[in-house]
């Protein structure tokens, strides 16, 4: 059952304690995975891109 799922999801997925039996459950649990996946990528990329202009900040302040 977990074959119809991304990697990253299927993991979710069948994590726990106890794994899905149904597969609303799967299905449940794979939208839940997805959100949190896609919430921590949105916060990588946010906490990249101010790493990346803060460091173009800091160049243009240093003496040439």
């Amino acid at each position: 059952m977990m074959k119809m799922f991304r990697t990253d999801i299927a993991k979710q997925v069948s994590a726990g304690s106890s794994p899905p039996t149904l597969v609303s459950d799967c299905v449940s649990r794979a939208i839940r995975a997805e959100y949190w996946i896609n919430l921590d990528k949105e916060a990588r990329a946010q906490f990249f891109k101010t790493k990346k202009e803060e460091k173009a900040v800091v160049k243009q302040l240093q003496p040439r």
